[in-house]
């Protein structure tokens, strides 16, 4: 089976799409040359491709072109020739590219996407993509990338919206190459080496939206990493070392509805720590080790959902939620939580979803969950339901048994737990699959 070519061909008003997968794949570009067609898409996978020589497609009109897990270490300087006006997209994943073809790209000026993803390109040091006014997105993941020069997108700064960067090797942002990118609206730079977010790390990205820093080694927050990031509505900065945040490291981000600081090390939260975000809505703190949420750590902000699970609260009280009375869904599950003292969410009209389950009450007392009339509270696997009126859910006023529940909780001597351990933590989630650097094939990151 391994000397066969499998190719499949669908033709539409716009141009056939092609696949290939094997070794022949080549042999069918050579044919199609010969019939003069118009090519919505061609795939050539594992064709055993070594190297692209020049014009290895003239004659054809390609708007999709795909040379994914091949061998391909070069491709020489007029590879693409014939296509400069025609090709949009360009993927050639899963490859031995030791540095981005700057050549060969050089003028393709209706490309729109180009992925490079899982070669084993090193340092951008020249100017890397030139002569294509119309790049939208960039994607570099899975890569050898350390370093990224100041000029690396030089050329394509107004046009490019999207650069991925995830599983490379950056110890700290690529600031200069950054800088004016006023086009730019997503900027991933998962896993990589990066250990501090420095003065001045962002500047002058006037639509940057999205910033995605998950997976990296960051203990420290600049109050001043942003400068002219006037729009930054999504930040992801899980799965860092950050244990403890800045006075006014968050205020920066003053657009910001989303941010992630998940399956971190901090143990508190400061009063004011997100006081004055007006525009947060959604904020996840799952998996840390916060201990103790200070009075008014949310104040003035409109948040409506509030993630804390699986950290070592061991009590609530009204000023925990202090300034926050827009929050719709909150979730304390999988702390050390004993006491909910009377009203403390009685204050929140909008709050519809509680969840206080895997935790260590033994009883709570009315007022404590006491909200509006279509709050719904969970408290599955507290000791409380082991209690002959145990409960599972309050709906309103509404205490509701599940008989489907396995009260795991019952099992255990919860009776003589007096000692308050952090609960373990969850694994992060499973990262996406990348590739290893010492082959072709696809495996899950480590």
């Amino acid at each position: 089976m391994r000397n066969q070519t499998a190719c499949t061909c669908e033709e539409y008003i716009d141009g056939a799409i092609i696949k290939c997968n094997g070794p022949n794949g080549p042999l069918v570009v050579e044919n199609l040359k010969k019939l003069n067609v118009d090519v919505r898409e061609l795939v050539l996978e594992n064709a055993n491709i070594i190297e692209i020589g020049p014009r290895a497609f003239l004659g054809m009109r390609i708007k999709k072109l795909v040379l994914d897990n091949n061998k391909i270490k070069l491709i020489q300087k007029n590879a693409f020739r014939g296509l400069e006006s025609i090709l949009q997209e360009l993927s050639i994943v899963g490859n031995r590219l030791t540095e981005v073809p700057i050549a060969a790209l050089d003028g393709l000026n209706q490309l729109i996407g180009l992925n490079l993803r899982c070669n084993k390109i090193g340092n951008l040091t020249n100017v890397s993509f030139q002569n294509m006014p119309n790049l939208i997105e960039i994607h570099l993941g899975c890569n050898k990338i350390c370093e990224i020069s100041e000029n690396a997108f030089r050329d394509v700064k107004q046009s490019v919206q999207n650069i991925i960067l995830d599983n490379n090797c950056l110890t700290q942002m690529p600031s200069s190459a950054l800088e004016e990118m006023n086009s730019l609206i997503a900027l991933h730079i998962k896993y990589n080496h990066i250990e501090e977010l420095r003065e001045g790390g962002l500047r002058n990205l006037s639509s940057l939206s999205l910033l995605s820093l998950t997976g990296n080694h960051i203990s420290h927050i600049s109050p001043n990493f942003i400068s002219n990031v006037p729009n930054l509505r999504y930040i992801y900065l899980g799965e860092n070392q950050i244990s403890k945040l800045e006075s006014d490291a968050m205020k920066q981000f003053t657009a910001s509805e989303i941010i992630d600081l998940s399956h971190n090390t901090m143990e508190q939260i400061n009063a004011d720590t997100f006081k004055g975000m007006e525009n947060l809505q959604h904020l996840n703190l799952e998996a840390n080790s916060i201990r103790e949420v200070m009075p008014g750590a949310f104040a003035t902000t409109p948040l409506l959902l509030l993630w804390l699970p699986h950290n070592c609260i061991s009590s609530v009280s009204p000023n925990m939620f202090q300034g926050a009375p827009f929050l719709k869904q909150v979730s304390l599950a999988n702390n050390n939580i004993r006491i909910v003292q009377p009203f403390s969410f009685a204050h929140l009209a909008n709050l519809h979803t509680l969840d206080l389950s895997h935790n260590k009450m033994r009883s709570i007392q009315p007022s404590a969950i006491m909200g509006s009339d279509f709050l719904t509270v969970r408290v599955q696997e507290n000791p409380l339901v082991c209690a002959q009126d145990g409960f599972h859910v309050m709906n309103g006023r509404e205490a509701i048994n599940l008989t489907t529940e396995p009260n795991l909780i019952c099992k255990t001597d919860y009776e003589n737990d007096y000692i308050d351990k952090c609960p373990r933590r969850p694994d992060p989630p499973p990262r996406k699959v990348c590739c290893d650097a010492g082959s072709d094939l696809l495996i899950k990151s480590k």
